[in-house]
């Protein structure tokens, strides 16, 4: 048994689908399955009733589920405090991100950091929220560049890196656009669209559904993609689409136009880190000079 099987058994226990575990640890379904197969063999028991189309695990699954939990948590607590140790010696510092780091002139800042540290080791693990968030509880990072809307502020604490608003793109043709572009749209004048959303995984895809929700708004939702194909689809008159303004700079597209929102809705980024957790010299460095930072890098 190993420490990957187990972790695969989790996540295929605890994501419900095999499709969305492999998502989960970046891994093919094909790899999840071999994993998990192979324990089984071991075990000389299944785990999961196959008869479903989701992850279900039987009465044999759901006892090894927390036995197997308790086990990943305990290796993950043994694996922080020998990386405390290591920290100690060489000033290791991991840092779960999102995919965001370009967007915000956040690699620039970073990349500085590490020039004017040369004896921190800088870890960078680019990954997508729902790995972020087990990855920061579970102690896998030190410290994580996220939306401040994923976080708890009871359970971390938060230094600012960047600002950031949603935005409504829509077709540069669209009949609200006329006579001229506005400077902003309540999203109720939108209500008939057909929305062209983030994945649903992404803090901005929860933020838009919190918006619909307080507005009363059933959206039809057209489907979900990434920046770049949200806005190819809206140069084309497919639907209207709701992304981080930043992503403008990202990727560039004409006959569109981008209008922001009233009220506003706001998509703060942070670094933030589990108050629980002491700082060590690096994390302590690393804010340091995060909150020393020429804040010409935020948007």
């Amino acid at each position: 048994m190993t420490f990957e099987q187990l972790e695969a058994f989790l996540a295929a226990a605890e994501q419900n689908t095999f499709f969305d575990a492999a998502e989960l640890l970046h891994i093919s379904q094909s790899a999840l399955s071999k994993q998990i197969i192979k324990l089984e063999k071991e075990l000389g028991v299944a785990l999961f009733d196959r008869r479903h189309r989701h992850a279900c695990l039987n009465d044999a699954g759901e006892e090894f589920y927390r036995e197997a939990l308790a086990l990943h948590r305990q290796y993950l607590r043994m694996r922080t405090w020998m990386r405390r140790y290591q920290k100690s010696c060489g000033h290791t510092l991991v840092v779960g991100t999102l995919p965001i780091l370009s967007q915000y002139g956040l690699t620039e800042l970073l990349s500085d950091f590490s020039k004017q540290n040369p004896d921190i080791q800088l870890v960078l693990e680019e990954v997508e929220e729902p790995a972020l968030m087990q990855g920061l509880s579970r102690g896998r990072f030190d410290c994580a560049i996220a939306r401040e809307s994923l976080l708890d502020a009871a359970l971390y604490e938060m230094l600012p890196l960047a600002h950031d608003e949603l935005v409504a793109i829509l077709p540069a043709s669209h009949p609200l656009l006329e006579t001229n572009v506005p400077s902003s749209f309540s999203i109720s004048q939108l209500a008939e669209a057909d929305f062209l959303l983030m994945h649903r995984h992404t803090a901005v895809y929860l933020q838009c559904m919190q918006m619909f929700h307080a507005a009363s708004i059933n959206p039809r939702i057209l489907r979900h993609a990434r920046p770049e194909s949200i806005l190819s689809a809206v140069a084309v008159g497919e639907g209207v689409g709701l992304l981080p303004k930043s992503s403008l700079g990202l990727f560039k597209h004409q006959n569109i136009a981008a209008v922001s929102l009233s009220p506003a809705v706001l998509l703060p980024v942070v670094l933030a880190k589990p108050r629980l957790e002491k700082d060590t010299a690096a994390m302590k460095r690393l804010a340091e000079f995060i909150g020393s930072a020429p804040y010409q890098l935020i948007p």
